[in-house]
């Protein structure tokens, strides 16, 4: 007997194997009838396996909104970081331009305040924080429009 038969896989193993094969053999994707029958095949139940293929869509989803909210959430920073240097850069020249004291290094730390805060929501926020505010948010909506309807 063959000492590879006899071996067990971990799922972690056979996740490995199953991509391998797959690039190997120059495609990437399996039809719904092709992996239903290599789960019975297995011996995985058919109900087992769909419910399985609807929770890793529903968390495809969730992920891909994930980014994209961290997506638009880099931009909003990136226009709020170009702003703060181009009207702090026009008040530095009208300050310098201008006769009095020094005064423009004041809009320059109030408003670098604000821009280090939303600097740190976006770029360091916690990933669980940001599904609990987007979650809490739809509940808000949805009970919104159940008052409404």
């Amino acid at each position: 007997m063959n000492e590879l038969s006899s071996r067990q896989y971990d799922s972690g193993e056979v996740t490995r194997i199953i991509r391998r094969a797959l690039k190997m053999n120059n495609d990437d994707k399996v039809s719904h009838q092709d992996l239903m029958e290599t789960a019975c095949q297995i011996g995985l139940d058919p109900q087992i396996v769909e419910t399985a293929i609807k929770q890793e869509q529903r968390e495809f989803k969730k992920e891909r909104t994930r980014k994209a909210l961290l997506r638009r959430r880099k931009a909003v920073f990136q226009w709020h970081l170009w702003s703060y240097l181009i009207v702090n850069a026009a008040l530095l020249l009208t300050n310098k331009l201008t006769p009095g004291p020094w005064w423009f290094h004041w809009s320059v730390l109030g408003w670098g305040i604000g821009l280090a805060f939303h600097y740190k929501a976006v770029y360091l926020a916690n990933p669980k924080r940001i599904n609990r505010k987007k979650i809490t948010r739809q509940k808000r909506e949805n009970l919104l429009w159940a008052q409404n309807n």
